[in-house]
């Protein structure tokens, strides 16, 4: 397994499945970040936390996002799931805004698998969210909506559709 240390490692695999799932190129106000352990915990001290965003879309300033360094499939599955949440604006409701995360971080990788990005078409990435009625209650949801035979995609949308939120991806 690849470990990843440094976003530029990571950059043409990330640029790679946005250009895939959205046929434009990957946003220019969103920052991205690998950090080792000591640098990531002054932004996110949690133990337990890999990745962490700060999402600036509403006031038009770019969009920050930070992934503990890690395997190469394991960073690209958190960055897939921070990205969910500053590529459109904050939801109102902290677990759709989660479901949100969860929902774009599923397509992202099945994206990543089809298209074999970065040699993980055959990785089994799996995370369990954090238990903290927030993460999991968000998880669970979009579970059930997959079980209601809707892509990953079709939920993303469906989330940000309930909140009349237009940009790119509904077009």
């Amino acid at each position: 397994a690849i470990f990843v240390n440094q976003a530029n490692q990571i950059k043409p695999f990330v640029e790679e499945t946005f250009e895939k799932m959205f046929n434009q190129p990957f946003p220019n106000d969103v920052a991205i970040s690998i950090l080792n352990e000591k640098e990531f915990r002054k932004v996110a001290p949690h133990p337990s936390t890999v990745g962490v965003s700060f999402n600036r879309k509403q006031h038009g300033l770019i969009s920050e996002i930070f992934v503990l360094n890690d395997t190469l499939g394991r960073v690209m599955l958190t960055l897939g799931h921070e990205l969910g949440h500053v590529l459109t604006e904050t939801l109102e409701d902290p677990t759709l805004e989660e479901a949100k995360a969860y929902s774009f971080s599923f397509y992202w990788m099945e994206i990543i698998k089809k298209h074999n990005v970065a040699n993980l078409g055959n990785s089994v990435i799996l995370e369990n969210p954090a238990l903290n009625g927030l993460h999991d209650k968000a998880f669970e949801l979009v579970l059930k909506e997959k079980k209601d035979n809707k892509s990953y995609y079709q939920i993303y949308i469906n989330l940000l559709r309930n909140f009349k939120y237009t940009n790119f991806f509904l077009n």
